[in-house]
């Protein structure tokens, strides 16, 4: 026996489905809204989203045993990577800092740790002789970070330091800390 088909300009109502048919689809959306909804939460769960203020980066930056070489009133550069976490993903940047001896011993104190980062416009300031210069407005800073000549509007930015353990030794720890360039006040910047 034929059966008559529904013209197509018809719109389909519910009564137009055989009940199994409508019992059938529910099932399959409700089930795989289930199904979809663990996987994701399954997802969150393997990236946990977590950031660090921006006063609690404490990175190592030497040794004791090498501090102890260092003259005193003589930078030295050291490189160190920050890593932020952006929601899932994780940003390594590679930052120099300035470290230099002011004092006998080996205690926090006896050192002071400079960012790299010119508090006028941002770039990255170089040692010269004596002093630190910054390539971009030729900004010039004294050894004790203490602005000398230049267009800057106050010195280097000084970071916290501590001395803690690291790989089964001494180190000198910096708080990392970026501070908002042009201005007077030292300023951190919300990261």
């Amino acid at each position: 026996m034929l059966e008559a088909r529904r013209p197509l300009s018809k719109a389909a109502k519910p009564d137009d489905f055989p009940d199994g048919e409508r019992r059938d689809f529910l099932r399959v959306a409700v089930y795989g809204g289930i199904v979809a909804g663990a996987a994701g939460l399954g997802l969150i769960a393997q990236f946990p989203i977590a950031a660090a203020a921006a006063g609690d980066l404490t990175l190592p930056l030497l040794p004791l045993e090498a501090l102890a070489k260092l003259e005193k009133g003589k930078p030295t550069a050291v490189e160190i990577a920050v890593a932020r976490r952006d929601g899932w993903r994780v940003r390594t940047t590679a930052r120099r800092v300035y470290v230099t001896r002011t004092a006998d011993g080996n205690e926090a104190g006896a050192f002071n740790a400079f960012s790299a980062v010119c508090p006028h416009a941002g770039c990255q300031v170089g040692l010269g002789e004596g002093e630190f210069v910054c390539p971009c407005h030729n900004a010039k800073y004294n050894g004790e970070g203490a602005v000398k000549s230049g267009p800057a509007l106050r010195g280097l930015d000084r970071l916290q330091l501590s001395i803690a353990q690291h790989e089964g030794a001494p180190w000198l720890f910096a708080a990392w800390q970026e501070f908002i360039t042009g201005i007077e006040e030292r300023v951190p910047r919300a990261t």
